[in-house]
C-alpha cells in the first residue's frame, strides 16, 4: 500500500511544487473546506474510475461531480466509479486519500480546476493533504478536458 510517506517521496524525487499538510479529517470536500477554510473549489477530487479493469483518475473541483459519460468519450471504454476495495487496489492509496499526482494510469483533469491557482487534494490517507499548482498536476502528460456535469 502506498500512503503519506510514499507521496512525500515522490513529489521529493520528481521536483514536484507540493506541500503534504496534516489534518484533523479530511475524507469529504465539505470536512477539508472547513478544516482549511477556504472554497470547495479550492478543493480537488480524484475519483477512481475502472474502465475494463484499468484504473481512470477523473479529478474534478469540490463542488462538480463527474460526468462518465465524458469520460467515456475521451478513454473511448465504458466506465464505472471503483469500489472502496478497488480504490487500494487499483492505486494503492485509501478511497478518501487518493492524490491528484503519483499514478500509472490515465489521468483526466477537468478544465476548471486550472483556474485554481493552488489546490487541495488528497494526501496519501483522510488525515493528509496536498496543497499543489494545477499546473504541476498536468505537467504528467495528464489529459485536461471538460468532465464535470
Amino acid at each position: 500500500m502506498k500512503g503519506v510517506e510514499w507521496l512525500r517521496n515522490y513529489i521529493m524525487e520528481e521536483g514536484i511544487d507540493a506541500k503534504i499538510i496534516e489534518v484533523g479529517k479530511a475524507s469529504t470536500v465539505k470536512e477539508a473546506a472547513e478544516e482549511l477554510e477556504c472554497s470547495k473549489r479550492q478543493i480537488v477530487k480524484s475519483i477512481v474510475l475502472v474502465a475494463e479493469n484499468e484504473a481512470v483518475i477523473a479529478i474534478v473541483d469540490g463542488t462538480s461531480s463527474v460526468d462518465l459519460k465524458r469520460v467515456e468519450k475521451l478513454v473511448g471504454k465504458d466506465v464505472r466509479v471503483a469500489g472502496r476495495e478497488e480504490v487500494l487496489n487499483l492505486t494503492g492509496f485509501p478511497a478518501g486519500g487518493v492524490p491528484p499526482v503519483g499514478h500509472n494510469c490515465k489521468v483526466i483533469l477537468d478544465e476548471r480546476v486550472l483556474k485554481n491557482e493552488r489546490v487541495y487534494g488528497g494526501g496519501g490517507d483522510e488525515n493528509h493533504l496536498l496543497l499543489i499548482s494545477p499546473s504541476e498536476i498536468v505537467r504528467d502528460g495528464v489529459i485536461v478536458a471538460r468532465i464535470r456535469k
